[in-house]
């Protein structure tokens, strides 16, 4: 496939800080498909992986590529990983990039980004930034269907959540906030309570 296609696909970059997260980061890599990438960058101080989790990178359908980082200086990976994505972003402008870390800090490199119309944001392992990749219109319709609830009510769920599929300038512990948010200021919170537990298996 050329890189132009690749381009129309928001192609997606995970680049993992092992030495924070360590295993846990690599929760969910087993759920990427080809087109997806996953940069782990390691030290000496973190570079040992579970057999486990060598068997689910193998498996994997993802292009995998390994970084070990000279750890010379305080936050050595930290500044090689921040400029990675740079060099991701020169050659692929269209894509989608996760910082796999539960260091704050990167939300500075992401706010940056952010500011040139780049689709990035951090999380703490790959499978949270994939709870609604395959979230459909249709899922939503039938979670809620034995809700009685108004046609304009069902629609504005629907618009709400979908809108929520696209947002990369917050964490998704943030986005799940803020659709329970929307919910409680719309329907107040009773309501919401019914509502939200309704949709809760499509965003969990």
């Amino acid at each position: 496939m050329s890189d132009k296609k690749n381009e129309k696909k928001h192609k997606k970059y995970y680049l993992v800080d092992y030495e924070n997260v360590h295993k846990t980061g690599l929760h969910g890599i087993d759920e990427l498909d080809k087109s997806d990438n996953v940069i782990i960058f390691y030290s000496q101080n973190a570079d040992k992986l579970p057999f486990s989790l060598h068997n689910q990178i193998i498996e994997t359908k993802a292009k995998i590529t390994y970084f070990e980082v000279d750890t010379v200086g305080k936050n050595a990976l930290d500044f090689q990983l921040a400029s990675y994505i740079g060099y991701i972003v020169g050659k692929h402008s269209k894509c989608v990039c996760f910082i796999i870390s539960n260091d704050a800090g990167f939300e500075n490199v992401c706010n940056f980004w952010r500011k040139y119309g780049i689709k990035i944001c951090r999380t703490s392992d790959i499978s949270q930034s994939r709870k609604f990749d395959s979230l459909k219109k249709s899922e939503i319709k039938s979670a809620l269907c034995e809700l009685e609830l108004e046609k304009e009510e069902v629609e504005f769920i629907k618009d709400m959540l979908m809108k929520s599929v696209e947002r990369y300038d917050v964490s998704i512990p943030k986005i799940k906030c803020d659709i329970n948010q929307q919910l409680c200021k719309k329907f107040g919170s009773e309501r919401t309570k019914t509502i939200y537990s309704a949709i809760k298996p499509l965003i969990k």
